[in-house]
């Protein structure tokens, strides 16, 4: 009897078994790309340099003021649309309230920015 050299049946077993074996391939790789993304160091000074001694009192300093001018711009351009005179008749003097305001702000900025970097990540692998 002769031996089949050509058997479409076992082809196409063959080429099942292949695709499942690119498929788990794939979702592996694509799982440690995840991971390798949400294992990202961020380490603040690559972005700025600062004296060590120095680096905790400005970033302490600006925990404090950033979000505070933050609030207060966030409260004149946005509540007052950018009327002084509307804007000294917002009766809010506490310094609690413009900075809480402007870390929420903040907050929502860097939340969308993560949003961003991730659907970036995800579209560019």
């Amino acid at each position: 009897m002769e031996l089949l050299t050509h058997d479409p049946y076992l082809d196409t077993i063959k080429r099942t078994l292949e695709d499942k074996k690119y498929k788990e391939l794939y979702k592996k790789e694509k799982n440690n790309k995840i991971k390798k993304f949400m294992k990202q160091e961020l380490d603040i000074t690559n972005y700025i340099s600062l004296p060590k001694g120095l680096a905790n009192m400005i970033f302490f300093i600006g925990f404090l003021v950033v979000p505070y001018i933050v609030g207060i711009a966030f409260i004149f351009f946005i509540i007052a649309q950018a009327s002084f005179d509307i804007f000294l008749g917002i009766n809010i003097k506490e310094y609690p309230v413009y900075w809480a305001i402007g870390y929420e702000v903040i907050a929502t900025l860097l939340l969308l920015i993560i949003v961003k970097s991730a659907i970036n990540f995800k579209t560019s692998n």
